[in-house]
């Protein structure tokens, strides 16, 4: 049902990931000035022609759907395996956020500059933590499909 508890932790999910749109993820020093990358793209930047190659509407769609997952998910609570599903997708979008966050975009924008510092925000670990309450919603999930198979075995 709506009042679980794996409901809190998905609709903690959805808060998180759009904190996303309100937090800078990293920062690269040039000078006196600081670059920031923010899920909507590069902010303060250099030269426009240096950050042409830093797109982040991949980072964008993946932060719309790591939002309507879990809400989506919420609301499925009469199919429970869907759920799991559903959860899991969201852990693996959430590891793909990482990913694109500490492998490209950062790298990417410290090479630009050849600047030897970046400094991450809070919105770099919002995935990690978006990725710890879907697992602890997959395991409330599990609790209660184990509970409604020990009830059917009394039957």
């Amino acid at each position: 049902m709506i009042q679980r508890i794996q409901t809190v932790f998905l609709f903690f999910a959805a808060i998180f990931a759009g904190l996303m749109f309100l937090c800078p993820i990293a920062a690269v020093d040039y000078g006196t000035e600081q670059m920031l990358l923010t899920i909507l793209g590069v902010e303060n930047q250099l030269d426009a022609e240096y950050f042409s190659g830093i797109y982040t509407l991949p980072l964008l769609i993946l932060t719309i759907l790591t939002i309507i997952v879990p809400i989506f998910t919420v609301f499925k609570f009469k199919n429970r395996q869907l759920q799991i599903k559903l959860s899991s997708l969201n852990v693996f979008l959430n590891a793909i956020i990482c990913g694109l966050i500490f492998l490209y975009y950062s790298s990417n924008m410290q090479k630009t500059i050849a600047s030897d510092v970046i400094s991450y925000s809070f919105g770099t670990y919002i995935p990690l933590i978006n990725m710890i309450l879907s697992v602890m919603a997959m395991r409330w999930i599990k609790k209660d499909i184990d509970l409604i198979r020990s009830i059917d075995r009394l039957r």
